[in-house]
């Protein structure tokens, strides 16, 4: 019986996969069209019949609304899908790499918190269901969310007088310094762009980084474009 299980449940995460990729594949194509029309290089002519009813629109005009409508809905369809298939293994991957980078002395100024020389980064002390069972002793919470990145952590070294000190990073309170920071903080720039360069790499060797980000590329860039000539329409009243 259990292996039945195992062979059902299998066929149902392929399924969303495909889900996954057939909906990126579109939110390309659409970005992509929609950047073609819009930077002149793509265009649409003719009508477009609605059903039988005899009646058509032209598609010059009527088109490229409906385009940028199911463009939309595309590309919301594929940020929820991918949020949730795609998301939790770029954030393990993410923070694996945190845990053997240097990045927490970054953010963190050992001098700053009282640490003049060697110090050793340690758990987070409080439990926390967010935090794995059984990691090591030295391992680092780190949270992606919406404008904002999150660490769990403690530093332990001497003070410059030799006495053993611990400063806590994580929710604000008296004995826990900040672990959080957006994007009015230096160190959530820091971890932007440690993200950036690590996730860069594994375009190359870990398909499923693609399969998300991508997407959301050419759709900006569809953004940016769909942008423009509203921008030099204004540009070109101002300085007429």
């Amino acid at each position: 019986m259990a292996i039945s299980g195992k062979m059902a449940a299998e066929p149902e995460g392929l399924v969303k996969m495909d889900k996954v990729n057939t909906v990126s594949i579109l939110l390309i194509s659409l970005s992509l069209a929609l950047i073609a029309i819009f930077l002149g290089i793509g265009s649409v002519s003719g009508s477009i019949p609605i059903g039988n009813s005899g009646v058509s629109l032209q598609a010059t005009k009527t088109f490229p609304l409906i385009l940028i409508i199911f463009w939309l809905f595309v590309w919301q369809r594929f940020t929820v899908l991918s949020l949730h298939e795609n998301r939790p293994t770029i954030d393990k991957l993410i923070v694996d790499k945190v845990n053997t980078s240097n990045l927490v002395h970054s953010v963190f100024s050992a001098k700053k918190f009282g640490f003049p020389g060697a110090y050793s980064v340690c758990k987070w002390g409080w439990n926390d269901p967010s935090i794995p069972k059984g990691v090591p002793g030295n391992y680092i919470h780190y949270e992606r969310g919406l404008l904002v990145r999150r660490f769990k952590l403690s530093f332990l070294g001497n003070d410059s007088a030799g006495t053993a000190k611990y400063v806590h990073f994580g929710p604000k309170a008296s004995n826990i310094e900040n672990g959080k920071f957006t994007p009015l903080n230096l160190g959530y720039w820091k971890c932007l762009f440690f993200e950036a360069k690590f996730l860069a790499t594994r375009l190359f060797d870990t398909p499923l980084v693609g399969q998300h980000y991508l997407p959301h590329s050419f759709a900006w860039i569809a953004v940016l474009v769909l942008s423009l000539k509203p921008l030099r329409h204004l540009l070109a009243q101002i300085f007429q």
